[in-house]
């Protein structure tokens, strides 16, 4: 990962820990962001390595893990281990590691965090002043909760995409993947509300927020 200017300078996050369990454009800015302002963040990546890594542009247009443009300007200010959650060692290491974290970030498929025995009920469980983000398309319940969706869906059920295009045309998707890095931003931001709330009360909460 690179490294730590933002850290080596301070900020007003230094001294917090997130996790970070987003994938691809789900969620990473949101961490960046939190990163930038000092965090120290861990990126959990799956046996493999993240998906965002074989996203390009490559360096030098060779693809490799270690080479994506994408994934640098993603995951800046950050560092990185590889768990199974799907393995009982690597959710006993994950339960470990959120004892001592102040954000548990992710973007998994709603119930998916919960059928694993990490849901936030068992967080909060084991750290109480843990504040669990969750970044879902449609939130962890109710009608859309399970719906299949893409950037361009949820910017035409937002809104926005009524602003592209001409009056005599269809609408045109964009090349940034806006609805996630919106949903992301806003997940920051609601972190840090949560992280207020906590500073009060001591207490942390489940965040569920989505795109």
């Amino acid at each position: 990962m690179t490294s730590v200017d933002a850290k080596a300078a301070g900020g007003p996050l230094q001294g917090i820990r997130i996790l970070d369990l987003t994938a691809v454009v789900m969620g990473p800015y949101a961490t960046q962001i939190l990163g930038d302002l000092g965090a120290d963040v861990i990126h959990v990546e799956p046996p493999g390595g993240a998906a965002a890594r074989r996203r390009g542009p490559f360096v030098e247009d060779t693809p490799h893990p270690d080479r994506s443009l994408f994934w640098w300007a993603q995951t800046r200010n950050q560092r990185s281990l590889t768990l199974d959650l799907d393995q009982a060692a690597g959710r006993d290491i994950l339960r470990r590691l959120a004892r001592d974290a102040h954000f548990l970030i992710e973007s998994d498929d709603p119930g998916t965090m919960t059928a694993r025995g990490l849901g936030s009920d068992v967080l909060l469980g084991d750290n109480p002043a843990l504040v669990h983000v969750s970044i879902t398309p449609f939130g962890q319940d109710g009608p859309k909760a399970r719906w299949a969706t893409s950037d361009l869906v949820l910017l035409a059920a937002g809104g926005p995409l009524f602003l592209t295009g001409d009056d005599d045309r269809p609408p045109v998707r964009l090349p940034v993947p806006q609805a996630w890095f919106h949903a992301a931003a806003e997940a920051a931001a609601a972190a840090m509300i949560a992280h207020h709330v906590r500073q009060r009360t001591g207490r942390g909460q489940h965040v569920d927020g989505f795109g």
